[in-house]
């Protein structure tokens, strides 16, 4: 809602599409305000819904799909736009006809479609810098009960103090477990499954049966010689299998 108060006081102060020379700023405000607000329904619910269809965590993703959904959604959001031309300029839709009204609101669109996807990200890191510095949800206090250790934390306490505690994944490798961190990597004496487990509760998941990767490190998914594989932070890369595909899915990660 804030978002969308601050488009309609810019697009009303700046006045594109010919309504700052037609129009004074409270019709300008008004103009906006209804042709925002109904497309900002329109889209706002397309976009919302393109983008919970696609998946995927990557922002460049998510602005593709911004992309893609605008010119989709223009067309509902014409009507709309009508609307506010015959409420507040009425004849000003004939001489310019509909392909340039349709034009211009999928260039509207696209403003509203990455506004969403800002909104998203913005939410998304909100949520992840949270789980970083351990905020307790929504309800519960210093007073809720501590049921034992932070999730992962017994698997984290075996890593060497200048590795940190920020996760990237995990790899099998022979009797050992590589864990890489954002400051760095070692081997960890232990079984795989053990490993897994130990880190059970924390933001991430098993993707192969030799590796398991921090969700919030996941940047962007490709395919690579007819396999799936996640770009993770730092470049490195990690293979999706099959068994895994429809966790991974779930999650949101491809």
């Amino acid at each position: 809602m804030v978002a969308l108060v601050c488009l309609v006081l810019l697009f009303a102060f700046i006045g594109p599409f010919g309504t700052y020379d037609s129009l004074g700023l409270g019709g300008r405000i008004g103009y906006w305000a209804l042709a925002m607000g109904g497309n900002w329904l329109v889209c706002g619910g397309m976009m919302m819904l393109a983008l919970v269809t696609v998946g995927g965590v990557a922002i460049r993703r998510r602005v593709l799909v911004a992309a893609v959904t605008a010119p989709v959604a223009a067309a509902p959001g014409t009507g709309v736009v009508y609307g506010a031309e015959a409420l507040f300029r009425p004849g000003y839709t004939e001489p310019i006809g509909v392909p340039t009204i349709y034009l211009s609101v999928a260039v509207l669109m696209l403003v509203i479609g990455l506004s969403v996807v800002a909104v998203i990200e913005a939410r998304r890191r909100m949520a992840a810098a949270g789980a970083d510095i351990g905020f307790a949800p929504a309800g519960e206090g210093d007073s809720a009960p501590r049921s034992g250790p932070a999730p992962g934390a017994r698997f984290l306490d075996r890593l060497p103090e200048k590795l940190g505690r920020d996760l990237v994944y995990l790899k099998t490798a022979d009797h050992y477990v590589e864990a890489v961190t954002t400051a760095g990597s070692t081997l960890v004496l232990m079984r795989f499954v053990d490993a897994v487990a130990e880190l059970d509760g924390t933001d991430g998941l098993r993707v192969h049966r030799s590796y398991w990767v921090a969700r919030r490190h996941v940047a962007s998914a490709a395919r690579r010689h007819g396999r799936t594989v996640l770009r993770l932070t730092g470049g490195h890369e990690v293979p999706v299998s099959r068994t895994y595909m429809a966790a991974v899915r779930a999650a949101g990660l491809v």
